[in-house]
């Protein structure tokens, strides 16, 4: 059995990309306990994209 890799929160403010939408977002809510996120473009285009599942998340290098 191998060990699932450990999921880590993200945090409010935070700059994140997602494997599901394209382009580098900034973290602006987080539900515990459906282990998601509510995330927003950095250029502040778009509208804010809720509940996006922690495990699609990665943290950016880009500022």
């Amino acid at each position: 059995m191998s060990p699932e890799p450990k999921v880590v929160p993200p945090k409010n403010g935070q700059r994140v990309q997602s494997v599901q939408h394209q382009g580098v977002f900034e973290v602006v809510g987080v539900n515990a306990l459906m282990q998601t996120a509510n995330i927003r473009l950095v250029d502040g285009s778009g509208h804010v994209i809720p509940n996006v599942a922690w495990t699609s998340l990665k943290a950016s290098d880009k500022k």
